[in-house]
């Protein structure tokens, strides 16, 4: 029997605006994976909790979407997409990633 996974369809990708004043600023924008990939974005964090992301699926069979799960399992403890927080069963509370992504 296989491992479950974490499979997480939504992420938040690193972007870059026009600043009022001039020049770019970066922002993140909430994408699906697979919409993040045909539009080559490369820096990608967890939507939920800001949290790192590894970006799998990405050459599986066809029919199958490409993906995300954390890197670190804390942040899947207590982010409310992660797998560990959805399987816990001592009422925690959501929180941010102890190590962000900026």
């Amino acid at each position: 029997m296989a491992a479950e996974r974490e499979k997480i369809y939504e992420c938040e990708v690193k972007r870059k605006r026009l600043k009022t004043g001039g020049g770019y600023e970066p922002f993140w924008k909430v994408k699906t994976v697979a919409v993040a990939l045909s539009d080559s974005d490369t820096e990608f964090r967890c939507k939920d909790c800001f949290g790192e992301v590894k970006l799998l699926g990405r050459n599986s069979k066809t029919g199958t979407a490409p993906y995300v799960e954390h890197k670190a399992p804390a942040d899947s403890e207590f982010c409310p997409n992660g797998l560990l927080f959805k399987k816990a069963t001592d009422g925690r509370e959501p929180k941010i990633s102890a190590h962000p992504v900026e």
